[in-house]
């Protein structure tokens, strides 16, 4: 009996204990089960207290850094009208009103030249093609803007005589079948030269004129018809130039034939230097004549002897020397002129560059 009155109490605790579990298990099952957690649509605003439960913190270094977003550039304001800086424009060009002659006195520059005439020393520079100090003695045909100084009657007759260049010019004004061999002889050596064409060559040998204007020769006006300008007019020399000018125009709309003129026959006066200076031109005679057209026929020796050896050294730095494109003895001869020139030390330039 002792043993059954200690068992009795452990049954019923026993029981109660069962009970109690059960009305447990009973009320959690009749309660509705918690949501499930659902990712927010939307970021948190800035008013959002922060969750009661802690976010343990992880190390910065298992996070890759990520650049800020950039915030989008403000809108651009247009300027006001008045902001915009104008266009330049070119500046307008003093209008010419005519033509001078000017020899350069020793120590003179083109800044005092052009306040004598009351001009511009750009114009003057541009208009010789002056690419080097202004040499005394040098001949200038300078542009007027406005009346003033009568100038100076010029006829160039040399060049720079401290430079070992030489000016050789051909003269065009009959005949142009040798023409062509010139023109060969010149370009395999590389050589430019002035020629002095008249207008009727020009329109008789377009051909050869396009062909002098492409290798780079320079050119110049020997008048329209070859005649004695001393013998015409004022207004007749000046159609003269004035119709060369405007069919070498027509053949070849791009070349040049100023500043330079030369009167046929070397025939001129102070009249005639004074006309053409007003026109622009400035007349330009030789130091040697080669004598291709004067006279007997000449041999490609003769010429070849006169050109390279008439003058002395010194006398041929600077020169300018005449000849012909319709000389057959002149074309014959030219590569040893060329070649002799070369040896002797002279190089053989366009006259704008012996003038220089």
């Amino acid at each position: 009996m002792e043993k059954n009155s200690t068992s009795l109490p452990l049954i019923l605790l026993t029981l109660l204990t069962g009970i109690a579990l059960g009305w447990l298990l009973n009320d959690l099952m009749q309660q509705p089960p918690a949501p499930l957690a659902v990712a927010p649509t939307q970021a948190p605003t800035a008013t959002a207290r922060a969750t009661s439960v802690p976010t343990a913190p992880v190390p910065s270094t298992t996070i890759a850094p990520q650049s800020p977003v950039p915030s989008p550039p403000p809108a651009a304001t247009p300027l006001p009208a008045t902001a915009v800086p104008p266009i330049p424009t070119a500046s307008p060009q003093p209008q010419v009103i005519g033509y001078v002659g000017h020899r350069a006195a020793a120590g003179e520059t083109l800044e005092q030249i052009a306040a004598r005439y009351r001009t511009s020393p750009a114009l003057i520079e541009a208009y010789n093609m002056i690419d080097a100090p202004l040499r005394t003695g040098r001949e200038l045909v300078v542009p007027l803007i406005e009346p003033g100084d009568a100038g100076e009657a010029l006829l160039v007759q040399r060049g720079n005589p401290t430079r070992p260049w030489i000016a050789l010019t051909l003269d065009a004004g009959a005949g142009a079948a040798p023409t062509p061999r010139i023109l060969d002889a010149l370009r395999e050596r590389g050589i430019t030269i002035t020629f002095f064409l008249t207008g009727r060559w020009i329109r008789d040998n377009p051909g050869l004129v396009r062909r002098m204007v492409a290798d780079g020769h320079e050119l110049a006006n020997h008048t329209m018809n070859h005649p004695d300008l001393t013998t015409l007019d004022d207004e007749a020399i000046r159609r003269e130039l004035s119709e060369t000018e405007a069919i070498l125009h027509d053949i070849a709309p791009d070349a040049v034939i100023r500043p330079f003129f030369r009167p046929p026959y070397g025939a001129y006066n102070e009249r005639v230097l004074r006309v053409a200076l007003s026109e622009g031109y400035l007349p330009v005679y030789w130091s040697l004549d080669s004598l291709d057209s004067v006279g007997e026929p000449k041999t490609p020796e003769f010429l070849i002897a006169r050109v390279t050896q008439k003058l002395s050294p010194d006398d041929l730095r600077g020169a300018i020397i005449l000849a012909h494109c319709g000389s057959d003895a002149t074309a014959d001869a030219l590569p040893d002129i060329l070649d002799r020139f070369a040896a002797m030390g002279f190089e053989v330039r366009k006259l704008s560059d012996v003038m220089q």
